[in-house]
This record gives C-alpha cells, sequence and structure tokens, in this order.
C-alpha cells in the first residue's frame, strides 16, 4: 500500500503506519503537486520504508484488531498471518494461546517466538494484560533478517506490537466503544445416552441402578439431567473502552481507559479487567531532539477452573459436565455432609456429578494481577547524518493467588485424617516478576547521490527476575475463618496442621553488542547485515557467549528500465535473506533452567531410608556443556501490487535447521540416570512456502459505492528429523511414537483398526503384510501420515464488503493434516464406564450374536486391552472454522452533522460460529496430543457500539 501525500502551501498532513490525517484552511488552492510515501514495516529494532526491507514481514492492520470480542489481542490474529498457527486448547478467560511461526523449532525447549511490545522485550503473558483496542501495529517477523538482530532469543520468530500514540497538531479527539456479548457452548457429535438408553445398557450388561430395574421402570423414568447444560452455562461479556487524544506542533498525547468482565462458561471462572494507558511523546522546536514515555497500568482479577483435562471425578467440573450419568438428578445433591453420607454408604463414583456440584461451592481459585510497564525513549540528531538514541524499560508485576477448600466441603471431609477435628485449607501465593530492559544506539545515515549507507551500533542489557512465596494452611476453624483474610487457623504442633511453606528466587541476565548496516542504491536494490553478540548468565561461564548474524537483499524490479512498459506491475520485489539465530530457553519458559541451574549436579534428600536407617541422598547429574540451540534460516520471496494495487500479494519460501537440539540423550545405567538432557548432535528442518493474497475484485472511487476485497493466505510446513542416536527411534508404551532420520519427529506408531470381527466381535487390526488379525504385534504398528506435534497446512480467508454506509467482514480460518486422539470419544466407547459414567448410544448398537452386522464391537470383546494402543481413536484433526463474522452500520454524517458526535457505528459480531470437522468433540483447536475432560473455547455473539467525538 502506498499513501499519496498532497502537497499544500497551508495543508498538513501527518502519517503513522498506515492511518493518515489532513488538516486544511480556506485559503485558494495552488496547483497540487503529488508525491509517494511509501509503506512503513517493522524490520527489527527500526522501522523503514517497504521498498528497502528485505524481510518477509506478517501484518495485521489496528482495524482489524480493534472491537473484537477476545480479551487476548493474540486469538485475533488467529487465521490472518501466512505460517503463524495460534491455537486456544481452552474457553477458560484470561488464558493464554500459543503460536508457532513455521513450525516447530525446538525437539523439548520453548517454540513460542519473542514478543516485543513498545520496543520490550517480553513473553506471552503481557497480552493478558493489554486492551486490544490500544494496539496500533501487529507485525510477526519471520526470516533471518529480521530475527537475527534478537540474536539468542530469536529463533522462533518475533512478534512485535506497538500501542497507540497521539499526532502532532492534532485537534483533542474522544473515542468511546462498548460491547455487549453472550458466550454459548459449542456443540459436540458424540451421540451420548439419555437416562432411559442408559439404564437399558446398564441392565443388559448386568452393572450399575439399571440392572437392578425391570424394563417397565426403565421407561418409567423422569429424570434426565443434561450435565453438560447445568455445568456449562451460557455467560455474558461488556467491555467500555474510553481514549482522548491531542497534539500540539511538539507534543501529542493518548490516553485510554478500559474495563472488560468477561464471565466464563462455568460459573466457577471468569476474567475481570482494568487498564489505564498513557504515551506521551515530543520533540525540540528544532526537531532534533525527541523524546517518549509510555506507562500501562493493569489490574486483573481471575477465576480458574482447576483440574482440567485430568480424570480427577471430584475434582475437575469438565469431567462432570461430560461424563455424569443422566438419570443422576441435582437435587440428589443436598449439602456436603449428605452427600458424604451418601457416598459412603453406596461406595460409587455414580456420584461423580454430586461432587463435582459440591466443588463449585466450596473451592476457590483466583489471581489478582497488578502491573505497571513504563517506557521511556529520547533520541538526538548530533549532525544531520548521526542519531543517538536510548530506550529504559520497566516492568512489574505482582500476583496474588488465594485457593481455598472450606472446612465442611466434602472433600474435606473425604481426605479428612484420623483424628482430624479442623478441615480445609487456604493457600496464599505471592509471585513478583520484574523486566529490566535498556537499549543504547547510534545510527549513522547518509545519501551519496543515489546511494544511501546507514548503520546503527547497539548496546542492550535485559534483567528479568522472579520471587514466589506461598504458605497453605491444613486445618480451619469453620466458626472464625473468614476466606482471604486469613483468620479462622489453627495453631498446634499436631503434623495435620502444620502450614506448608516455599519460596523460590531466579534471575537471568543478557547482555549484548550488535550492529546492523543497510545499503540502499535509488531504491532499487537494497543490502543489509546484522552482526550480533550475545551473553547470558542461563549457562555455564565458559558456555555464555554467542555470536549471531544475518545477511539479506532485495531487489524493486519495478524501478528497472525494462519493467517501465509493464504498466500493470506497481511493485514487484525479490528478496532473500540467510541467518543464524538462537533459542536460550531450552527448558520451555522464561525462568526455565534458572534454578537449579542444568549444567550443576543438584543433590536431593530422599524421604525413605534406605540403607538401613539413614534416609538416601538423590543426585541429578548435570551437563556442564548446556547453551543454547542454534537455528540456521534461509528464505526466499517476493511482494507484488498490480493492476493499480487491486492484486496484492506475498510468496515465500524457507528452511530453518536447528543444530544442538536439546534432548535426553541415552546414558549409561551405571550413572545412575538413564538420560541426560542436553545439547545433542540431533538436527531438526522445519521447511516450506507461504503465501498471502488480497484482490480488490470492487473498488468505488466515491463513499456511495461497493467496495468489495477478497483475502486469504496458505503455509504449507514440512519438518525433518536427523542424526537421531537410534534409527528408528520409539518411544511410548501405550500411545508409542516413531522418529525416522529424513522424517518428521515422533509420528504417530499404532495397531490400524480395521473394524468388527462378525463371528465374535472382537476388534480386528491390519498385520504388517496387509493381513487381518486379532492379535496384533509390535511388527504390525504402521507409521501415520501426519504427526502431533504441527500441522502441515495453516491458513485462513476472508472478505470485506462495504456499501454506503454498510459493510459486513468475515475471517476463516483452517489447518490440515495433524493427528490428536479423542480420549472424550474413547471414553464414550468404553463399556467399563457402564453403570458409573455415561457412555455413547452406539453402544446399545454393540455386536452381538443377533446383532452381528455392527461397526461397534461386542462390549465383551477379548481383545479391546489392543484398542489403546491402535489408531481407533486417533483422529485426523483437520479444521475449517468461521473465526470471525462482523456487519455493521455507520450512521451518515448528515444526521450527525450539528452535534458533538464525528462518527456513529453499530456492530453486530459472532466468534466460533461453525466448524467443520472429523473431530467429534466440542473444538477441534487444541496445543494438545490428546484432549480429553476439557474446557472448550465458547461461541460468542456481541453488539458493539463505537463512538468518535
Amino acid at each position: 500500500m502506498n499513501v499519496n501525500l498532497k502537497v499544500l502551501s497551508v495543508a498538513a498532513l501527518f502519517f503513522l503506519g498506515a492511518q493518515s490525517m489532513q488538516a486544511q484552511d480556506t485559503i485558494p488552492k495552488k496547483p497540487i503537486k503529488t508525491q509517494v510515501i511509501d509503506e512503513v514495516v517493522v524490520v527489527g529494532y527500526k522501522s523503514v520504508a517497504k521498498p528497502k526491507a528485505v524481510t518477509s514481514v506478517a501484518q495485521i492492520s489496528s482495524e482489524t484488531i480493534s472491537n473484537r470480542p477476545n480479551a487476548n489481542v493474540l486469538n485475533i490474529a488467529q487465521g490472518q498471518l501466512a505460517g503463524v498457527n495460534i491455537q486456544t486448547g481452552t474457553g477458560q478467560p484470561g488464558s493464554t494461546p500459543s503460536i508457532n511461526i513455521r513450525g516447530k523449532g525446538s525437539l523439548l525447549g520453548n517454540n513460542e517466538p519473542l514478543y516485543v511490545i513498545d520496543g520490550f522485550p517480553g513473553t506471552s503473558e503481557s497480552f493478558r494484560n493489554i486492551n486490544p483496542n490500544d494496539v496500533a501495529t501487529f507485525d510477526v517477523l519471520k526470516d533471518a533478517s529480521a530475527i537475527a538482530e534478537y540474536g539468542n532469543r530469536g529463533s522462533n520468530g518475533v512478534v512485535v506490537i506497538t500501542t497507540k500514540r497521539g499526532k502532532f497538531n492534532q485537534d483533542l479527539a474522544f473515542t468511546y466503544s462498548t460491547q455487549y456479548g453472550v458466550s454459548t457452548l459449542q456443540k459436540n457429535r458424540y451421540d451420548l445416552a439419555d437416562s432411559k438408553q442408559l439404564l437399558t445398557l446398564e441392565k443388559r450388561l448386568g452393572k450399575g441402578r439399571g440392572f437392578t430395574l425391570t424394563d417397565q421402570q426403565i421407561a418409567d423414568t423422569t429424570v434426565n439431567t443434561d450435565w453438560l447444560d447445568y455445568f456449562f452455562q451460557p455467560s455474558t461479556l461488556q467491555s467500555h473502552d474510553i481514549s482522548v487524544s491531542a497534539g500540539s506542533e511538539n507534543l501529542n498525547n493518548y490516553t485510554s481507559i478500559s474495563y472488560l468482565d468477561q464471565a466464563g462458561l462455568l460459573a466457577t471462572t471468569d476474567l475481570k479487567r482494568f487498564t489505564l494507558r498513557n504515551n506521551l511523546s515530543g520533540r525540540s522546536n528544532d526537531k532534533r531532539f525527541k523524546y517518549s514515555v509510555g506507562t500501562a497500568l493493569s489490574l486483573t482479577r481471575n477465576r480458574q477452573a482447576s483440574s482440567l483435562n485430568t480424570g480427577g471425578v471430584n475434582q475437575n467440573i469438565a469431567l462432570g459436565a461430560l461424563k455424569s450419568a443422566p438419570y443422576i438428578s441435582p437435587n440428589e445433591y443436598q449439602n456436603s455432609l449428605q452427600l458424604f453420607n451418601k457416598y459412603v454408604a453406596n461406595q460409587t463414583l455414580l456420584f461423580t456429578p454430586l461432587f463435582l456440584i459440591d466443588k463449585t461451592k466450596t473451592y476457590l481459585s483466583s489471581t489478582d494481577e497488578s502491573r505497571i510497564d513504563i517506557t521511556t525513549s529520547a533520541s538526538y540528531e548530533l549532525t544531520d547524518d548521526l542519531t543517538a538514541s536510548v530506550r529504559v524499560n520497566m516492568t512489574n508485576r505482582n500476583l496474588n493467588d488465594n485457593v481455598y477448600q472450606t472446612p465442611g466441603a466434602f472433600n474435606s471431609l473425604l481426605f479428612a485424617g484420623a483424628g482430624q477435628e479442623f478441615l480445609g485449607f487456604e493457600t496464599f501465593g505471592q509471585q513478583r516478576i520484574f523486566t529490566f530492559n535498556n537499549l543504547v544506539s547510534l545510527n549513522y545515515n547518509k545519501r551519496f547521490g543515489k546511494s544511501t549507507v546507514d548503520g546503527t551500533a547497539y548496546f542492550e542489557y535485559n534483567n528479568n527476575m522472579a520471587q514466589a512465596t506461598s504458605q497453605t494452611q491444613n486445618g480451619l476453624n469453620a466458626r472464625t475463618w473468614v476466606p482471604g483474610t486469613g483468620t479462622g487457623y489453627i495453631v498446634s504442633t499436631n503434623d495435620l496442621y502444620l502450614p506448608r511453606v516455599s519460596a523460590s528466587q531466579s534471575r537471568l541476565n543478557q547482555g549484548s553488542a550488535f550492529v546492523s548496516g543497510q545499503y540502499d542504491y535509488d531504491n532499487k536494490y537494497v543490502i543489509v547485515a546484522n552482526a550480533r553478540f550475545d551473553t547470558t548468565s542461563r549457562f555455564s561461564r565458559d558456555n555464555q557467549d554467542g555470536i549471531f548474524w544475518s545477511v539479506g537483499a532485495a531487489w524493486n524490479l519495478e524501478r528497472e528500465d525494462f519493467m517501465k512498459d509493464v504498466a500493470f506491475v506497481n511493485q514487484f520485489k525479490l528478496r532473500g535473506s540467510y541467518g543464524l539465530a538462537g533459542n536460550d530457553r531450552p527448558f520451555g519458559s522464561l525462568f526455565g533452567g534458572i534454578n537449579p541451574q542444568p549444567f550443576l549436579n543438584t543433590y536431593s534428600i530422599g524421604s525413605t531410608p534406605v540403607y538401613g536407617t539413614g534416609n538416601g541422598l538423590g543426585i541429578n547429574i548435570g551437563a556442564p556443556d548446556t547453551q543454547w540451540e542454534t537455528t540456521k534460516s534461509a528464505n526466499l520471496g517476493f511482494d507484488f501490487e498490480m493492476f493499480n494495487r487491486r492484486l496484492r500479494g506475498q510468496f515465500d519460501a524457507y528452511q530453518r535447521i536447528t543444530t544442538d537440539a536439546f534432548f535426553p540423550i541415552p546414558q549409561s545405567p551405571q550413572l545412575g540416570q538413564l538420560t541426560l538432557t542436553t545439547n545433542s548432535q540431533i538436527d531438526l528442518t522445519n521447511k516450506g512456502l507461504e503465501l498471502n493474497l488480497a484482490y480488490d475484485v470492487l473498488k468505488s472511487k466515491t463513499d456511495r459505492g461497493v467496495n468489495f476485497t477478497l483475502r486469504g493466505n496458505v503455509a504449507l510446513n514440512r519438518e525433518e528429523v536427523n542424526d537421531l542416536y537410534a534409527d528408528p527411534y520409539v518411544t511410548g508404551d501405550v500411545v508409542q511414537t516413531i522418529s525416522r532420520n529424513g522424517e518428521m519427529y515422533q509420528a504417530p506408531f499404532a495397531y490400524h483398526y480395521l473394524g468388527v470381527n462378525a463371528n465374535n466381535g472382537n476388534l480386528l487390526f491390519e498385520t504388517a503384510n496387509g493381513g487381518v488379525t486379532e492379535n496384533p504385534v509390535d511388527a504390525d504398528r504402521k507409521q501415520l501420515e501426519y504427526g502431533f506435534r504441527t500441522p502441515k497446512y495453516v491458513g485462513g480467508f476472508g472478505f470485506d464488503l462495504d456499501y454506503r454506509n454498510f459493510f459486513i467482514g468475515t475471517t476463516f480460518n483452517y489447518v490440515a493434516g495433524i493427528y490428536r486422539f479423542d480420549y472424550d470419544l474413547s471414553g464414550y466407547y468404553s463399556p467399563d464406564d457402564v453403570g458409573t459414567f455415561n457412555v455413547s448410544s452406539d453402544l446399545l448398537n454393540a455386536w452381538s450374536p443377533t446383532n452381528t452386522n455392527s461397526n461397534v464391537p461386542s462390549n465383551t470383546a477379548s481383545n479391546r486391552g489392543v484398542e489403546a494402543q491402535s489408531d481407533r481413536f486417533l483422529v485426523e484433526a483437520s479444521y475449517l472454522r468461521v473465526r470471525n463474522l462482523q456487519i455493521g452500520y455507520s450512521i451518515p454524517k448528515a444526521v450527525l452533522a450539528g452535534t458533538f458526535v464525528k462518527s456513529l457505528t453499530l456492530r453486530l459480531q459472532g466468534e466460533n460460529l461453525y466448524t467443520w470437522s472429523r473431530w467429534r468433540g466440542f473444538d477441534a483447536e487444541s496445543t494438545r496430543t490428546g484432549d480429553q475432560y476439557g474446557y472448550p473455547t465458547p461461541r460468542i455473539y456481541t453488539f458493539g457500539i463505537d463512538v468518535n467525538f
């Protein structure tokens, strides 16, 4: 996109990103000259005009981000960035999605990109505290030329976000946006049994309550509880955002205040967030000195569900919603003591939903977070060619956790110790995370005729510190205990009431010195080079330092003489880059591998006596040569704009090779441990193709015509592992994976399920030579086409249509070529659950001597134990989803004339409206290899109003 700047005698236009504003008085117009200002893109620590960029960058506009009903801005980006796979995996408010750029570059370590907000490096947790309406630009850096500037933190790509600012010489402007919405549960296709069906099945199998009833009693059953509807209920969402901005000749300011209240589908979950942001920018009269100060304050309260995706029948509320028998009525629950006596008398897990009703009333887990971010920058032009800059940033997060279980809760009664009078517990946890960043740079930029030379030297320092304390009080006095106040604690020397106390501290220091240089000839040919020296306290002294680098080039063909007669091409740029970046988080989180450090031998005192009466001493062998993983990246691509810029696109081909990959290297048993996790000889390669397109099908020359734009992106990624310690490398017991040199890492390795033996109802599997067997052996396992780790294809598409004051827009996203285990489906087809939990109604059609044509194995099949090692419930979890649909209307300006309102827009939106997939559960999108008893993502409907005045 190019922006035409009209140079007027008393007019001024102020350009920031893709936004523009023009001010003009009534003096008669003089002839107008037109010049082109090129779009600006982020290429690392600075921004450059698009023709001078040699990088592969994916972008989202602020208009796309604003006013979407998502608490986390990362969720909004789903389906809109080529090569970027964003997975949510849970509907719990306040959750943070996972992002992978161009596949996963690590076998065990961190695969998340580096996040940079207003120049400040951070983690994905930062986005829980950001108001999406404050975001001005959202860029994803993917190739070597850009990510190598971030050295040992950049190998997984970089997400760069800037927040909104005021503009110089801007009139005072106010904006108010509000949304109100309703969230509902998405549908599943499990075909669960109702009460009569389940009781009938129990009677057939001689289990549970149905076994004690007659056919007539079953037919007369009236209780048919929908436990999904009971536990997962429609919830509401509301948000309010106010912003004000203004600017004088040398000073501008942007301030926003927002409030979000999002209730969860589970009544025990919600998110409340208040944010305040102020961005102040200024400059001296001679424009040589420039400065900015940004302050962001956020307060959040987040109530969470515990034990999700586990089999905790008395802990996981989602399990109760998904598996509870429908003939159990909520009215069977009266209070905790009644339930406890009921369970003691019957000793059955049939009361699972009642256990979990009690938990919703007697258990709470909540986190309060206060966060302050301060970003400052200043620059001074020492000469016309030389500019010195400094940036200082700081974040301080305080998290306070409060978890309690009341003294009279069912779980408190159930797990009471012998002679324990006071029950229940309460935990207080405090965590403080402090981050400091300092960047100093000196930039030289000089034009020599048609040549331009730009060079920058940087020094950067990062400090990260985390402190945590926790105290759990066991035993609460029900008469004096008040949640969250610290009262009612039992002071006793009795071991049953002694508090559990813990504390920890981690600190990470990183220092860097680096340079970047760029040569540009006549905006045709661009060469860029970067080199960076990093040091980190994460590893031992001998392995703290590393050098990372990149080179890149671009060629703007449309500026060549031989392209002048190709009128339909407005812009065509070839570009390429190659370089080396690092991953300094081989243990996952930012503070992983800090305390204790992985290169040290660590010792622990055993909890049980060995060699007589003394406790044993445990040892974990360290790896002194541990250092970061390194990734070599190569990228070739081109950008184009054609037919008066109605067709726009970007194509990339890339290859990423990770060396020194972290891996549990096999060791001799004589060492005392079977593996040692450190850098290995294994190489991991991701290579693929990306395409991003947009086409203006209809483009009106007036504001009363029709504009219609189609857009879409697709990415293909292939993963390959080499230099394994064993080929093939098979892992797992029940669910096995296989890795082979030259192929994907950890492909599913399972028996292929064929169906049902019509003679006896047993399960049938395919043998290695294509035969049929009921009793497969290891040699019969088959490697599947796709893996668990990352999909082969990701992408999205949509359209934007506006006519006069009406507009409509859609975004679809899709994923293809990935497997996941549907453990929920497996449980619904398990006859073992009959009598205790709900199952699929399909079990009524299971094979029997009188029903030999069934595709459901016999409920008494003798080889059902093999099923877990087969692909029967391994689902190809591709999906296509209507991620967002919005319809809106802008009130005509003529209607608003004479009022203080400049614009008024009404909009209806839907999120996660429909999904096409083979996956029969609630949500094909997940970050996990298999799903069971999880918190589904919701379908959201909202109505919003945006007012500018």
